[in-house]
């Protein structure tokens, strides 16, 4: 083999590994939510595994019931219910792994959320003391929000993101804090959003905490499927079960 050969060779495999091991990085971390509507509270335990350009695991306990959905990167989500050992898929409208924070951020969105990926422009970009706002706007006329108003900090990173109706009434506005980086990833480990969507004279408030943020830290997790042996029902069934287990 010539040394240019060699060395062209080398090159490649190193690009191969720089990509591979950027692609593959593993995110984890647990989260407790609470949600307060109507004068009650709702609590729920999640435990989130993502692979990089790979699978997202959730484990989802709620009343000591728990359960999995487990997500493709081509769309494609299975919920499973270990007690039963019963799995179904859910329609892709039903689970979106966007709509997850931790996906958000380790695929490199944080910057704007996920907004560009959602079918939002930037139209326009203001400071505000420290802040930097900027105004998206739905690339499609005809849905709920008219627009997205997003302020970053010094850093670049989100500190709150309000969503506007076409009278320009707030439909949801949410709040990010306590900014945590592990390994080069940094992460908002309280999260608090504010929604007036479906009350008409109150709002719904729901309370993320996150703890136990690891990077690049292997676990059998990243690896869980949906058992060879478990009964695949229908979607209304499996819904159904869900339903019963957040009660």
């Amino acid at each position: 083999m010539n040394r240019r050969l060699f060395l062209c060779l080398c090159v490649a495999l190193a690009f191969a590994g720089a990509w591979s091991a950027s692609a593959q990085r593993l995110f984890s971390v647990e989260e407790q939510t609470k949600t307060v509507s109507g004068g009650k509270m709702r609590a729920a335990d999640k435990a989130l595994w993502y692979t990089r350009g790979g699978n997202l695991v959730i484990r989802w306990t709620q009343s000591f019931n728990t359960y999995y959905t487990i997500s493709t990167p081509f769309g494609f989500t299975d919920l499973y219910y270990p007690a039963s050992n019963e799995s179904t898929t859910l329609d892709r409208e039903m689970f979106n792994v966007s709509d997850e924070l931790l996906y958000t951020f380790a695929e490199g969105g944080a910057e704007d959320l996920g907004l560009s990926k959602q079918d939002f422009n930037l139209r326009s970009t203001k400071k505000d003391g420290t802040y930097t706002v900027r105004r998206y706007e739905p690339r499609k006329s005809g849905g709920v929000c008219a627009w997205v108003e997003l302020a970053l900090d010094a850093d670049a990173l989100p500190v709150c993101c309000t969503y506007y109706n076409k009278k320009g009434k707030v439909i949801t506005k949410t709040y990010f804090s306590k900014y945590t980086t592990v390994k080069g990833f940094t992460f908002p480990m309280r999260v608090t959003e504010i929604s007036y969507l479906l009350e008409k004279n109150d709002s719904t408030v729901r309370l993320d905490i996150y703890k136990n943020l690891q990077v690049d830290v292997p676990d059998e997790q990243f690896g869980f499927h949906v058992p060879s042996g478990a009964k695949v029902v229908d979607m209304k069934a499996g819904l159904k079960a869900m339903k019963k287990s957040a009660k």
